[in-house]
């Protein structure tokens, strides 16, 4: 098989992933080796512009699925430096769909592909709402994916993430609270000293509403409203409100 039937193979395995939407794994093996046979240029190219009806591509689709293999299996075949690009061909992210369907060996697995710093600048990569993974995960409730995605933070950069918001103003703690994920709001806030948990906690987001106040709207009477009332009452303890501008 010459390079240009090769490609043109590639090329139809590829859409046919895509307009099947992935439901069941490829056939990794072969998709490996057709890989091997083309060129890098010619692999970015058919792996950023084969896309469904979405506008999706395959590796997109693949993380949707949780179709971890096909993930590191498409990203491996690319040079380091050419992952994120492909992985950044859609604003809603690899990433922010493996860790919105909470699978978590997925998230490392697209992680692991990258350097250091291409994992921090899609960890803090927005979709087109302003929403990270991290917001995804914390909506869902998936409490070790939002673990995962932390764990691959410095303090400091965690601090960053987690104060991040979104279009809405909201937080991955307003998402998480107000929809009554209990433990993932405990995950969110469990490593933070009192005076970031109480700036935190006191954040607004566009409709003037905290965290708190977005878990009593959604259900007064909720465990969430419960733990988060705790936090807020021992973060409170001792620390002067005027003091939390020190901390930003």
């Amino acid at each position: 098989m010459s390079s240009t039937q090769t490609a043109a193979e590639l090329r139809r395995i590829l859409t046919h992933y895509c307009n099947s939407y992935l439901t069941k794994c490829p056939d990794i093996e072969r998709l490996k080796n057709l890989l091997s046979k083309v060129s890098n240029d010619q692999k970015n190219k058919l792996l950023s512009s084969t896309r469904d009806s979405n506008g999706d591509t395959v590796l997109t689709r693949a993380a949707y699925n949780g179709h971890l293999e096909l993930c590191v299996t498409l990203l491996s075949s690319l040079p380091p430096a050419d992952r994120l690009k492909l992985i950044l061909v859609n604003k809603r992210t690899a990433l922010h769909w493996a860790a919105y369907r909470g699978y978590t060996e997925t998230v490392s697995g697209i992680l692991n592909c990258l350097t250091a710093d291409q994992q921090l600048q899609l960890l803090f990569t927005q979709d087109s709402d302003g929403d990270t993974a991290l917001h995804y995960a914390a909506l869902r409730g998936h409490t070790e994916t939002v673990k995962t995605l932390l764990d691959n933070l410095t303090p400091e950069q965690q601090l960053q993430l987690l104060f991040t918001q979104d279009s809405n103003g909201d937080t991955a703690l307003h998402e998480a609270a107000l929809r009554g994920r209990t433990e993932t709001v405990k995950t969110l806030l469990v490593d933070l000293i009192p005076e970031r948990q109480l700036q935190l906690l006191s954040l607004q987001n566009n409709v003037v509403k905290t965290a708190s106040q977005e878990s009593a709207g959604f259900d007064q009477n909720s465990n969430t409203v419960t733990i988060l009332k705790q936090y807020q009452t021992e973060a409170d303890h001792g620390v002067n409100y005027c003091e939390i501008a020190k901390f930003t």
